[in-house]
Parts: C-alpha cells; structure tokens; sequence
C-alpha cells in the first residue's frame, strides 16, 4: 500500500494495521508504505527531507545513490535515478509532501489507485484497493478477457475492479497531500532508427546488466534452459557472474518437440552445478488443481494453467538453495516481428518491405489479395478499433486473410451471450473514440500490447513462485532490455529470413555459434490438450453451474458442449481456456457470499 504525506490517510493505514508486516514512513513520520517484502527486495534510502524506496531487483549501483538524494529536488529529479540503476522494480520517492510511484514498463510490476474516505492510495495488487473499498468486478472488461488471442488495448490496461484504477506503464502516481492524485508520462517509446550493428553493442550490454542484477551477490541461481535462444541466452550470461547456476529443462510429451536435444546441447557447453531434465510425468502437468487455479491473483490470466506445476518446480530449487529462478520469458515479445512490422515497413522502405512480405506470406501462407489490402489499410487506432467492435465473432484458426491491424484482431467464442457481445462492443467503441495508441505507429504499438500482454501473464507466476521460496524473474522485461530492442530498425529487429537477429548478435561470443544458429521452435499444444483431457472431472464440475453463466456473460450449455462433445473445428484451445480460467478466477473470489462477486452474481440474479 502507498499511502499519501497526509493524516487523511491514516485511516487507510489502520485497516491494514493488523496484516501490515512492515511499515516505512515518510520523512514527516506519517505512515508511508504497508505491506510484506524480503529484505533482500528493498533499497531504502532516508533523508530529512527525501525518502527513496526501491522495491525489486536493482543494480549494485541503487545502494550507492544516497549521497544523489542531494540533487532530488522534486518528484520530476527521479528520472535520473531509474536512468541509473538496471533491474527491475517499482521506485517509490516521498519529497516535499508528495508521492511518486512508478512500476515498469512492461507491466510485470505495476501500479494501482484509488480513492477511500476522499483520499487517494496506491498499491501494487488491485485486489488489496478492492477489498478495501468493496469494489466488485466490472462485467464489461470480465467479458473482455474472454478474448484471443489476447484482450485488446486499452481494456487490457483497465482494473477489472470498479472504482480501482491502473497506472499505464509509461507514466507515474503523484499523490498530494490534499487527498487527489494525478498520471504523469515518463516515457515514449523510442523511434526505431539504429541499424543492427548499433543496436546489438547495446542490447548485449542491456541483457549482460540484467542478468548481473540476478547474479551479483552470488549463491546460487537458477534458470530455465528450454534449449531456446532466450533462455540459452541468459544461461550463458549468467555463467560469466559469481553465482553458480542449476538449470532446468522441462522435456514435453510431443516428439516432435526438439527443445530437449537443444537443451542437452547447450547444458554440455555450460558451467554450471546442476542440470535438471525434467520429464512431464515428474510435474503436476497443464491444468493440475484446476479448482485453486484462480487463487491469490489480483487480476484473471493465464497463468493458472502451469500454476500447480510452478509450485512443485519452486519447491524443487528451494531444496537446491536458489534465491531466484530467471526465466527466458519476454524475449519473445521484444524481439520477434509482428505481422504489423510489414505495415510499417513498406511505407518507409517499399523494396524492404514487400521482401519480408513475401516472408510472411511464405510462413503464413496468406492470400495476396488480404495481404494487399491490410498493407493498404491507413485507419488511425481509433477508426480500427472502432470498426472491430463491428465483429467479434471468432475467426477460423485456418483463416488465410492477413492480419496487418494495431493489434490482434478482437475475437469472443461462441457461447459468450448476444447481449455481453453488444455491451461490451459499444464499450469498445467507446474506447475508440478516446484512446491513443502505445506509440505513433502500429508496428511499435503492436509490440507494446504483445510484451504488456505476456508481463501480465508473468506477473503472476512470479507471485505464485516466490510464495513457494523461489521468485521467478525475467531480465528480458527490464526496462534497459526493452529500449535497446525497440531503438533498432524494424526490418532489421526482426527478419522472416533469419530468427531473432538482433540476439543472436549480441551475444556472439558470449553464446556458442552452434546453439545461436537455430531456426526451429518447441511447441506445447499437445501437453495443453492432454492436461484439459486428464481433468475431464474437475473440467466437469467446473462448468456445471459456471459463475459467468449467473453474471449474463455465457451460455453454459453452449460451453459444456465445447467441453464435453468436440470443441468447434475452427476455434483453438486458447478460446477454451481463456474461459476456463476466468471462471476460475471468479470462482476464487466467491468464497464468502458476502464477497464483492458473490454479491454482484446475486445483483444479477434479482
């Protein structure tokens, strides 16, 4: 909790006051931060005018900033400090009366507002400012994460609370002393002109500093080694500092599947303690404790589906000491194109641009013609968003129409009732007519939505990690990672003829050649649809009085018989889960009927 220079707020504090472990005040003495943290997450540094908390993983260098707290003259000055420290964390600073607080730019920290008793507080969950102000869900955006492949910008960015705000990635908290706040921008995403050459010195530099935030007090660390050039990535970088480092590799059940035989490959090249090949049969597998999957989260995601799997792999490297387990998450996002990069890239560099074209439609084998007119289309956000709350019904997952657009396509399944569908297409409408895009263009806007989506996700696990001894953490969603890959030119960033050139430079010579010369990729779509059919039971209960059902959104006939009959032959598993999982979600917050979202279903139902 992040609470305002002002006694106004002490009353927010004394709610807490019996939960609260650990209290930080500001300089006036009033309380300031509430909550629970490790030790080893906080870097506090205390003046008599200035207090700087930082919360997360940081560089070294944020324990030699307190003789810089001299030149913090007002909330403005802490663009320095976050210019100067890697890592990722929020960066909270008390001054003068006033608040700033500011999570990262990914999203995988973030934070959220609220107003009690007239006071404006801040918090880094929603749920904790929900609770506190018994907010219920908002029904709108809980059918917007009905959504995929992914919910659309800016509902993605909206609490699914009502009267809970989020703050956007790029901007900060300010909370006065008078009770009200504001949103200040702090960034803009940079201008994509570094040719390769200029951006790899930088990125390896960037990815370097990260994984030496996760290793520089030594111990014992621990890493994902899927036999990706992500993960493989950060292995090889986490070799060069004073930790030593176990590995694990989770194997899959589809032979078709190479990550093993390239993760066996790079662990033969590592120096490390430990290597872990762990077979499917030794974990939980996808949708274990399927009824708990929506627990402890603030907000729905994915992430329920490997919660019970996460949990017994944190368990597993507590035993083997590690303090944290880095995750090659995230690259993905920052570095692979997007459809949208060839909308981009045609219009300053038409020969570039239809040469990834034909890439493309190689890869995705689309028709020319769609691919024509999405190359032609120049609808600003708003009029293309707008115009996509025309249709939200599914696409086929054998659609050949090119998809050049801001962002994925908005799509809801089919047994999402009529009357969600409207209101929550003149909700998007709505949107439209206010919103402005991530950045000026869409392919650096595309990449935005995708990597805020996947942090989102990772958010989670790290919570659910970290309850079970061991935070997981992704150096790709640093901040400093993330502005070295968007500075450099799109149609060198990414490239349908070579994969991930932009990494594979930077850590040439960090990397063995070999392993940064690979083009396949594992995928785990059959694990997926094997850990749905092994929990046909809980599956079963789960949808037989769905909660979404009693709150207007679905048809629960129509979504027993997608479960139980055979899934529609156009849609993909991702339409079925992002539904399963909602439920969950909401299921976990209905334990009392005195909850928020026990009292809305019964609102409903009256």
């Amino acid at each position: 909790m992040i609470l305002p220079d002002t006694d106004a707020a002490l009353a927010a504090a004394a709610a807490f006051n019996t939960r609260a472990l650990d209290v930080l005040r500001h300089p006036s003495g009033r309380p300031w931060l509430l909550g629970r943290w490790r030790r080893d997450d906080l870097a506090l540094f205390a003046g008599p005018d200035c207090s700087v908390a930082i919360f997360g993983e940081a560089s070294s260098s944020a324990h030699g900033l307190a003789n810089r707290l001299v030149d913090i003259r007002g909330l403005a000055d802490a663009d320095q400090l976050g210019a100067r420290i890697s890592g990722s964390y929020h960066l909270l600073v008390s001054i003068g009366g006033k608040v700033r607080a500011q999570g990262t730019l990914s999203g995988l920290r973030r934070v959220f507002h609220t107003t009690h008793e007239g006071t404006t507080l801040g918090c880094t969950r929603s749920d904790v400012l929900a609770e506190l102000v018994d907010a219920a869900p908002d029904e709108e955006l809980l059918a917007a994460q009905l959504m995929a492949p992914g919910v659309p910008y800016p509902l993605a960015d909206q609490s699914v609370w009502r009267g809970v705000h989020s703050v956007p990635e790029d901007s900060y908290l300010v909370l006065d002393q008078d009770g009200r706040a504001k949103v200040n921008r702090r960034w803009t995403p940079p201008d994509p002109v570094l040719a390769l050459r200029d951006g790899v010195p930088l990125m390896a530099e960037a990815l370097s500093d990260a994984v030496s935030v996760r290793t520089q007090y030594g111990g014992i660390v621990s890493a994902d080694l899927s036999g990706g050039m992500d993960s493989t990535s950060l292995c090889f970088c986490a070799e060069r500092g004073p930790a030593r480092l176990v590995t694990l590799t989770r194997l899959s059940t589809d032979p078709a599947n190479d990550d093993g035989t390239w993760a066996r490959e790079a662990a033969a090249q590592l120096d490390s303690d430990e290597h872990l090949f762990v077979h499917p049969d030794e974990l939980p597998g996808f949708y274990a404790g399927l009824a708990r999957a929506g627990e402890d989260m603030d907000e729905p995601v994915l992430t329920g589906r490997v919660r019970a799997e996460y949990e017994v792999v944190a368990r597993w490297l507590r035993e083997r000491g590690s303090r944290v387990h880095m995750s090659g998450e995230g690259g993905d996002q920052i570095l692979q194109g997007r459809p949208s990069f060839m909308h981009t890239i045609v219009r300053g560099s038409p020969l570039t641009g239809l040469r990834h074209t034909r890439g493309y439609l190689a890869q995705n084998r689309w028709h020319w013609r769609s691919t024509i007119r999405a190359l032609a289309d120049n609808r600003s956000f708003g009029r293309w968003l707008a115009d996509s709350a025309a249709d939200l019904s599914p696409r086929s997952s054998h659609d050949k129409e090119a998809q050049l657009g801001w962002q994925a396509p908005p799509q809801l399944p089919p047994w999402v009732l009529p009357e969600a569908v409207d209101r929550l297409a003149r909700r998007l409408r709505g949107e439209a007519g206010r919103a402005s895009p991530l950045a000026p263009e869409r392919a650096q806007h595309s990449v935005l939505w995708t990597i805020r989506a996947g942090a989102r996700l990772d958010r989670h696990l790290a919570e659910i990690t970290a309850a079970h001894g061991v935070p997981m953490s992704f150096p790709f969603y640093d901040d400093k990672v993330l502005e070295a890959a968007l500075a450099v030119r799109l149609h060198e960033r990414a490239d349908p003829a070579t994969y991930k050139p932009l990494l594979a430079g930077a850590m040439r010579g960090i990397v063995p050649d070999g392993l940064l010369g690979r083009s396949t990729k594992g995928e785990y779509g059959a694990d997926v649809r094997a850990g749905l059919f092994a929990r046909r039971d809980e599956l079963e209960d789960l949808v037989d009085q769905p909660v979404l059902a009693k709150l207007g959104l679905i048809d629960a006939d129509a979504l027993r018989r997608a479960c139980f009959t055979l899934l529609p032959p156009h849609l993909t598993v991702a339409r079925l889960e992002s539904t399963l999982l909602l439920e969950c979600w909401l299921r976990a917050h209905t334990g009392s009927r005195f909850s928020p979202v026990a009292r809305a279903v019964s609102e409903v139902n009256s």
